[in-house]
């Protein structure tokens, strides 16, 4: 039997096949609610939320002010105070007790989490030839959140916005991916710049997605073709017209917004950090670009060049060390790495079978000679 039947999907009853389905998804939510629980737990709040509620905390933070009147709500919840009230008597669990806020944005958390990794899951649906590890992906994904929000040894923090960045970062990538209506991704684009800024590096994944064309072939022509300019120009306007207002607004507020160049750069002069920084994305980054051809679905391929453009904007906004600012990239990250796992494995597989059989051959022929 050849080897190649080994190393394609087998289908199984549908029976079968859902009883699997529904316990590895309530494995997921478990592994989930125990990653929202650690996320909570081993990071510091870096945020005032009632300071945040009112737009009094510091810049950029409060301009990042979509989720203010979801806190403003929690706070004011007859039902999460007295829950949190309740809570907080444990001294045990909870040393320093808990406000309602953070018991809404656990749930919420929970749900965002899940929204990224079911995106994952979906990219890796379609940009799989051989669907061998499709359950491995929300394992994976997970995984990579644990390295990149929780795994640090240094810049210990959490804020309210990037679990809920993560999940809409992720659904603007699957509208991409998918080619659903622009009007969708306008809408989406819209919200999630409310959010936080690192919305606009959704326009580079949908410009390189647009520059394909119909034999999946990267046409640089078509990155400054009306219909691709017609999207991503009014988007990119609405984003620097939102942000001056936002700042504008906010102009009395102290700030910590500046550029982190020198910053970055003295990080790199010392290699205490080199771990930290290099874990964002579980080491992935480097493997994906030294095997990105085995990547045959063009889209997935081609959105490797987002990862350096990501790099380059947070090297001046951002702080390296803090290795969740690359965690919007976690759901790519995740289906593009178990691609690459499964199809370096098949090719090797493959290859040992070859030598395998083409040795079995010399040895008949030797065989035949001899008698």
């Amino acid at each position: 039997m050849s080897l190649l039947k080994f190393i394609q999907p087998r289908a199984l009853p549908l029976q079968r096949f859902s009883r699997i389905k529904l316990l590895l998804w309530g494995m997921y939510i478990l592994a989930t609610t125990q990653f929202a629980g650690a996320y909570y737990f081993l990071e510091s709040n870096y945020l005032d939320y009632n300071r945040f509620e009112h737009g009094y905390e510091r810049l950029p933070f409060q301009t990042r002010l979509f989720l203010a009147p979801f806190l403003r709500w929690a706070d004011n919840n007859d039902h999460l105070v007295n829950y949190a009230s309740r809570l907080s008597e444990n001294g045990y669990f909870f040393p320093n007790g808990i406000s309602p806020q953070d018991i809404a944005l656990f749930f919420l958390n929970i749900a965002c989490v899940m929204i990224a990794g079911w995106v994952a899951m979906e990219l890796y649906a379609v940009g799989s030839r051989r669907k061998l590890l499709g359950e491995l992906v929300y394992p994976i994904f997970l995984v990579l959140c644990v390295v990149t929000y929780v795994l640090h040894t240094v810049q210990n923090y959490r804020f309210a916005y990037d679990l809920p960045n993560l999940a809409l970062f992720s659904i603007g990538l699957y509208l991409i991916y998918f080619r659903k209506s622009p009007l969708w991704f306008c809408l989406l684009f819209a919200v999630a710049t409310l959010n936080r800024e690192t919305s606009l590096l959704l326009l580079p994944f949908y410009m390189l997605s647009q520059a394909l064309d119909e034999n999946e072939q990267f046409q640089w022509k078509r990155l400054y073709s009306p219909k691709v300019l017609g999207i991503v120009l009014p988007l990119a306007a609405y984003w620097v017209i939102w942000h001056l207002t936002v700042f504008h607004l906010f102009r009395d507020n102290s700030s910590e917004y500046y550029p982190r160049i020198t910053f970055n750069l003295l990080a790199f002069r010392s290699l205490r950090y080199y771990p930290q920084m290099f874990s964002a994305l579980g080491y992935l980054p480097i493997f994906l670009f030294l095997y990105r051809r085995r990547v045959r679905d063009a889209q997935l391929r081609v959105w490797l060049w987002g990862l350096p453009i990501w790099i380059g904007f947070m090297f001046v906004w951002g702080i390296l060390i803090e290795t969740r600012i690359f965690g919007e990239l976690i759901p790519y990250v995740a289906c593009v790495s178990t691609i690459l796992a499964e199809e370096v494995v098949a090719a090797r597989l493959i290859q040992r079978y070859a030598r395998e059989r083409a040795s079995a051959y010399a040895a008949d022929g030797r065989n035949q000679r001899a008698a």
